[in-house]
């Protein structure tokens, strides 16, 4: 049940609302954003993302 078209659908979706919930947390006191934090944490978010697609995609 994990063909491609769910997981473009999950790729999408985990990167829009990642995107949304990680750039207020890469903006300092000053109201300037740190785009050095905000890239590393959206590495970290791909990270997670293909960690998951690994595990879910592997044969039971």
């Amino acid at each position: 049940m994990w063909d491609r078209k769910r997981q473009l659908i999950w790729l999408g979706v985990g990167l829009l609302f990642g995107t949304f919930s990680l750039y207020p947390l890469a903006r300092d006191d000053a109201g300037r954003t740190d785009w050095q934090y905000f890239i590393q944490l959206e590495a970290l978010l791909v990270l997670v993302i293909c960690v998951m697609f690994f595990i879910y995609s592997r044969k039971q």
